[in-house]
């Protein structure tokens, strides 16, 4: 992966306490939120989790969990957000996701740095 744009971490667990490079995919839509952001994580997700056997989840979805945040642009660190495992094949070839083509998996932190992100530094 090229340089990160940022970093995914948990407080709260869900198997993302270890810091997680980010890089941006694209901005996209769902039935009732227009700022989800399509991200690439390196590592990956382990998939067996998921009950996908050995296929890893290399893309997620971030959307951001408090009213006044953003990620266009991210105007302060770390910002709290959602994240979702998608359901669906190509998402960086798409501008919508429905509602029922992605499912919550974690509660999680972006963090600017590697550093704040192991410390989980708020």
């Amino acid at each position: 992966m090229d340089t990160p744009d940022f970093y995914l971490a948990s407080s709260e667990g869900y198997n993302l306490e270890e810091p997680r490079s980010c890089k941006r995919v694209k901005r996209l839509r769902s039935d009732s939120r227009d700022d989800l952001l399509l991200i690439r994580i390196d590592p990956p997700l382990i998939g067996q989790l998921y009950g996908l056997g050995g296929r890893e989840i290399d893309n997620v979805l971030v959307a951001t969990r408090h009213k006044g945040d953003s990620l266009f642009p991210i105007k302060g660190w770390p910002v709290l957000v959602h994240v979702a495992r998608l359901l669906i094949d190509n998402p960086d070839e798409r501008d919508q996701v429905h509602d029922n083509e992605f499912e919550s998996i974690a509660w999680a932190e972006l963090y600017e740095t590697e550093t704040a992100a192991r410390l989980k530094a708020m």
